[in-house]
């Protein structure tokens, strides 16, 4: 989402130009670059940002938290901050892609094995 926006003449932009400066802790890249902001959002002098993790537990989310926040406050006129987090779930797994086969309700594996 790109633009100006809010009374105060914040701009998208700008908040851009902050993120940039907010390293992945695991990864030592931006989270501009990384694809990591999903969204921003200028409500008068608070931003909204959307940071989409690789994962929903991300142990480092705290420390991005704080980051993005440290760096957004620096921009003439923002006087708040919102950080919202999503997270980028992987595809499933290939045996949950396949069809359910035709007729049965359930599957049951049996295994022995016979110790040398």
């Amino acid at each position: 989402m790109h633009g100006a926006g809010g009374k105060q003449g914040i701009r998208v932009d700008d908040v851009w130009q902050a993120l940039r400066q907010v390293q992945d802790p695991e990864l030592g890249r931006d989270l501009v670059s990384l694809n990591m902001i999903r969204q921003i959002r200028i409500e008068g002098s608070c931003v909204h940002v959307t940071v989409e993790l690789t994962t929903p537990a991300c142990p480092l989310k705290a420390q991005i938290e704080a980051s993005c926040r440290q760096q957004v406050l620096q921009i003439p006129g923002v006087t708040g901050v919102q950080i919202a987090f999503s997270a980028r779930v992987r595809g499933r797994s290939p045996w949950q892609r396949r069809a359910p086969l035709p007729g049965v309700k359930r599957i049951l594996a049996v295994a022995g094995g016979k110790g040398g």
